[in-house]
């Protein structure tokens, strides 16, 4: 029969490695939550697609066209002080636009040109809220930024956009 000093010294051993071993799955198993959370963001992001259509060189060159005419208005407007003290904004009467990929990529084409939100919105009719939005969601992605500086038609037929899960349901939040 072993010493009772020796049987608690081994106990205590065991009790130690005991401490050890659930500090170690505990530690684990925040990590698994963590990558689970990360994951389920991911698969909520990956089932609201949204279909981009890039328009034809045609089109694409209409629009081009549609936002050099509005970017010169825009900084005829800055230029002109009178302007600046007759500001109305957007008539109320005016019906909204429809946002369709065309008027994304001149929202997007004037933002790239150093024009204001609220510039933007009262040349394309849209609310400003629209045209901050648009900016939002479609500004930071590579391949909108790579269209819209580039201004050339692309291989794809079209791009999908990931949108996040609160603007799913349309271009005004």
């Amino acid at each position: 029969m072993e010493d009772p000093k020796e049987m608690i010294a081994n106990l205590n051993k065991q009790i130690s490695e005991l401490k050890s071993q659930v500090k170690s799955a505990t530690l684990e198993m925040e990590m698994m939550r963590a990558r689970m959370t990360d994951l389920r963001k991911d698969a909520q992001q990956a089932v609201q697609i949204e279909r981009f259509i890039i328009p034809d060189a045609d089109r694409l060159g209409e629009i081009n066209d549609l936002v050099d005419l509005m970017d010169k208005a825009i900084k005829k407007t800055r230029r002109s002080r009178k302007a600046q003290a007759e500001k109305t904004g957007r008539p109320d009467s005016a019906p909204p636009r429809k946002v369709d990929e065309r008027m994304i990529l001149i929202v997007l084409k004037l933002r790239r040109k150093g024009c204001y939100i609220r510039e933007i919105a009262d040349h394309t009719g849209l609310a400003h809220g629209t045209v901050h939005n648009i900016i939002k969601k479609f500004g930071s992605n590579p391949q909108m930024q790579s269209l819209v500086t580039e201004g050339t038609q692309m291989e794809l037929t079209d791009y999908l956009l990931i949108r996040p899960e609160d603007e799913a349901d349309g271009y005004d939040a």
